[in-house]
C-alpha cells in the first residue's frame, strides 16, 4: 500500500477512543488553551491586527486567521521533536468550516490533524531544518488541515487520498527573517490553512492529485528535504504526537524558556535581584543565534525570542511574561539595563539530548559568587507538563487584564468542558467565532 493510501486509511478509520484517557485529557486541555490562545490574541494590537485584514465571505477565512492570531501568541502549544506547534491549526480546522460535528467528530479530527502535522515535521527533521529557512509549522500545516477537513466531510479513501496528496504539492514554509510588527509570519500561516482546506474542497469535488507522492524522491527532489518517511507512516495504531506534545507556560520563542525559567526559580528561591552582577546564559548551539540576537525597541517579536529580554521580565517586570503587546515593555530602559548584563553561549553538551530536550543552564554572578542552574524539562513540557490547574492560572494571566478574571476563568471553563456535550462544543466554537468579528 503507497504512503498516502496508509495515511488516507488512519484519516478515515481512526478513533481517539482507542487512545489511552490520559491521552485524550491531556489533548483536550491542549485545545482549550489554543481557546485561551485566540481570545487572548484577538485583544492583542497584532492579533486584531490580523483580524482586520481578513476578507469576508471566503469560507476559509475564519479558520485561517483564527490559526494566525493563535500562533501570534506565542503562549500554544509545541511538540519538541517535530518543532510544530500542531494544536493552533487542527483545532481551528475542524471547528470553524461550519461542519458542526459532534464532540467525538470534532475530537477525532483535531487529534488526526496534530498526528499528521507532528510527524511530517519529524519526517523532515524539523528541529534541524528550522534553521535552515524552513518552518516546520507552516510546513506540515496544509496536510494536517487536509486530513482535518477530509475527515469532518467523510471522503473516500480515493478522494482522501486526493486530498493529502495536493496538500503536500501546496506545502512551503520557507521563510526568511521576519522584522518589525506586524509580521507576515502569520499571514504565511493563514495561507497555509487556505490552501490545505482548498486541497481538501478541490478533492471533494473530484479533483485528483499524485496518489505516489510520498512512494518516491519527491520531498527530496521538489523540497530538498532528507525526510524519513518511517516516521510518517508506520505504527499510525499509536500517537506519536500526544505524548510528545507541550505547553508554554507565558508567550515565548520555546528556545528562550528554559534559561528564563531558571532564572526565575532562582529568584523565587530568594536571590534578591539587586544582588545580580552579570548572567552567563548557555543553550544547545542549534539556536544560540536565535534568541542572542540584539533587542529591536521597535519589534514586538524581538520582546518573547530574544532570551535577555525575557529573562529581564522575568527579573523585574514578571508580569510581563504575559503581556502579549510588549510595546511599552519594550521602551523600558530598566529592563535593557538588566538585559545587558546577560550573555548567550553555546554548550555543546546541551547539544546531545536536542530535539528531544531544549534545555538551558544559567551561571549567576552574584556578590557572594556564582550561582548555577539547569532547567532540562521546561515547565510546560510533556515530561513537566502544566496541570489543570495551571492552565488556567495561565488562562486567567493572559485574559484577566483585559476581561477581568472572572470572564478569564469562565472562558478557561468553557474550553475545558468543550467535549462534554453537544451543547457544550457549540458554546466553544461560538465563542471562537465571536473573537473573529472583535476587530471589524
Amino acid at each position: 500500500m503507497s504512503g498516502l493510501a496508509l495515511l488516507a486509511d488512519y484519516v478515515r478509520k481512526s478513533s481517539s477512543a482507542d487512545l489511552p484517557a490520559h491521552q485524550r485529557a491531556h489533548l483536550r486541555r491542549h485545545i482549550a488553551d489554543a481557546g485561551v490562545a485566540l481570545v487572548a490574541g484577538a485583544n492583542s494590537p497584532e492579533g486584531a491586527s490580523l483580524l482586520a485584514l481578513g476578507e469576508g465571505g471566503d469560507w476559509t477565512e475564519a479558520p485561517a486567521t483564527a490559526a494566525g492570531v493563535i500562533r501570534s501568541t506565542e503562549v500554544d502549544d509545541i511538540h519538541l521533536g517535530s518543532c510544530t506547534t500542531p494544536t493552533s491549526v487542527a483545532m481551528p480546522a475542524a471547528l470553524l468550516i461550519g461542519a458542526q460535528p459532534s464532540p467525538e467528530q470534532a475530537e477525532d479530527a483535531i487529534r488526526i490533524g496534530v498526528e499528521l502535522m507532528v510527524r511530517l515535521g519529524l519526517a523532515i527533521h524539523g528541529p534541524q531544518v528550522l534553521y535552515k529557512g524552513v518552518w516546520p509549522t507552516c510546513f506540515a500545516t496544509p496536510l494536517g488541515v487536509a486530513a482535518v477537513a477530509a475527515r469532518l466531510w467523510g471522503l473516500d479513501h480515493d478522494a482522501t487520498v486526493n486530498a493529502l496528496s495536493m496538500a503536500l504539492m501546496v506545502s512551503s514554509g520557507r521563510t526568511g527573517r521576519f522584522q518589525g510588527t506586524p509580521t507576515g509570519r502569520w499571514v504565511l500561516l493563514k495561507c497555509a490553512v487556505q490552501n490545505g482546506l482548498r486541497a481538501a474542497y478541490a478533492a471533494r469535488n473530484g479533483y485528483k492529485g499524485d496518489a505516489t507522492l510520498l512512494d518516491g524522491e519527491w520531498l527530496k527532489n521538489a523540497q530538498g528535504l532528507d525526510a524519513d518517511l518511517s516516521l510518517l507512516t508506520s505504527g499510525l495504531d499509536a500517537s506519536m504526537s500526544l505524548p510528545g506534545l507541550g505547553a508554554k507556560p507565558f508567550s515565548t520563542a520555546r528556545q528562550a524558556l528554559s534559561p528564563t525559567l531558571a532564572l526565575i526559580d532562582l529568584l523565587d528561591g530568594g536571590l534578591a535581584v539587586e544582588r545580580i552582577q552579570s548572567i552567563r546564559v548557555f543553550v544547545p548551539p542549534a539556536y544560540v543565534h536565535m534568541i542572542s540576537q540584539p533587542i529591536d525597541r521597535h519589534s514586538r517579536s524581538s520582546g518573547y525570542v530574544s532570551v535577555r529580554f525575557q529573562m529581564a521580565l522575568a527579573a523585574l517586570r514578571r508580569e510581563g511574561l504575559w503581556d502579549l503587546d510588549r510595546s511599552l515593555l519594550m521602551k523600558d530602559d530598566a529592563l535593557h539595563d538588566f538585559a545587558a548584563r546577560i550573555t548567550v553561549e553555546a554548550d555543546p553538551e546541551l547539544q546531545k539530548a536536542y530535539p528531544s530536550r531544549w534545555q538551558g543552564r544559567i551561571e549567576v554572578t552574584t556578590n557572594d559568587g556564582v550561582i548555577a542552574r539547569s532547567v532540562e524539562n521546561a515547565h510546560g513540557d510533556a515530561a513537566n507538563p502544566l496541570q489543570n490547574d495551571e492552565m488556567e492560572k495561565k488562562a486567567v494571566a493572559l485574559l484577566a487584564p483585559a476581561l477581568g478574571e472572572p470572564q478569564a476563568r469562565a472562558t478557561w471553563a468553557t474550553g475545558a468542558q468543550a467535549f462534554d456535550s453537544i451543547a457544550s462544543l457549540e458554546r466553544f466554537t461560538q465563542m471562537l467565532q465571536a473573537q473573529l468579528t472583535s476587530a471589524r
